[in-house]
């Protein structure tokens, strides 16, 4: 099984900042930077606001689509700059969990510019957290590993002339009829708990959810191809939870600004960080 790798959020930075951090640790994952569907503007939104609000940023594997990276945009390329600007910052720690989008850890880490594991333990003294992107539990692309790489070439296609919302609708019903997200939520905390942990967050599967399997909490990262709101992973002393972006005041100041423009008042937003959207 992969190696294992754990950072201890008491580590004294060289420069100390202002302010203290609202979250000790944040995860997202399946960004698929490269793709038609990602949404880029919001990612670069969101990383901007992490690296003020965590102590620590995890990105759980598939931080690219492919590595054709002819297909990243300006927008895309803009994520990267936030991450690789963040990188090696004393007061903030960013991680990279390899997924199996990513290629050869050599050539990502090179391009994105922060430190790679197969699997990461997030420890503040409260609460040890089990990262890992999920695909080793995914024994249909282990067995059908031409099939998977013809399917993701087809996809390809179907999301640069599909509409946006059937592309995502066709990933959605695939990875359902894989029946892999079941799969991957239970191997993955039968994993957590033979090596004693007692929380554990994956990806891939693309279904954001929660859950409590014999006594492990199991936290599922979603991705950001989606419509979003969008789903992120966040620690907080010995609360583990799914939120989303953009969170709820900054989802009413954009409502407040637009009416504004348009001269009628804004609509009330409510507090979604605990429902799933539809």
């Amino acid at each position: 099984m992969a190696h294992e790798n754990t950072a201890m959020s008491n580590t004294s930075p060289a420069e100390p900042r202002a302010d203290t951090p609202s979250y000790d640790c944040l995860v997202i994952s399946d960004l698929h930077l490269g793709s038609d569907v990602c949404q880029a503007k919001l990612l670069e939104e969101f990383l901007e606001w992490a690296a003020t609000q965590a102590r620590c940023l995890v990105i759980n594997g598939d931080i690219f689509d492919d590595l054709n990276f002819k297909r990243l945009t300006k927008r895309h390329f803009a994520c990267l700059k936030v991450i690789r600007r963040n990188s090696d910052r004393d007061d903030f720690r960013l991680v990279w969990v390899r997924g199996n989008h990513d290629g050869p850890a050599d050539i990502v880490s090179h391009i994105v510019g922060v430190e790679i594991h197969d699997e990461y333990v997030y420890d503040n003294g409260k609460v040890r957290l089990l990262i890992l992107h999920g695909d080793q539990f995914d024994t249909f692309i282990t067995k059908n590993y031409w099939l998977t790489e013809i399917s993701c070439g087809i996809f390809y296609y179907i999301q640069k002339w599909m509409p946006h919302r059937a592309a995502r609708w066709i990933r959605r019903i695939s990875k359902r009829w894989q029946r892999n997200s079941e799969l991957i939520e239970r191997r993955a905390t039968e994993y957590a708990a033979s090596k004693g942990y007692k929380y554990v967050t994956c990806g891939h599967t693309h279904l954001a959810m929660t859950s409590e399997v014999g006594g492990v909490h199991y936290v599922n990262s979603g991705t950001w191809t989606e419509h979003p709101p969008c789903p992120f992973v966040a620690v907080r002393g010995a609360d583990v939870r799914l939120e989303w972006w953009p969170l709820p005041n900054r989802e009413a100041a954009r409502s407040e600004e637009g009416s504004a423009a348009h001269g009628f008042p804004a609509a009330d937003v409510g507090d979604p960080v605990e429902a799933r959207p539809a």
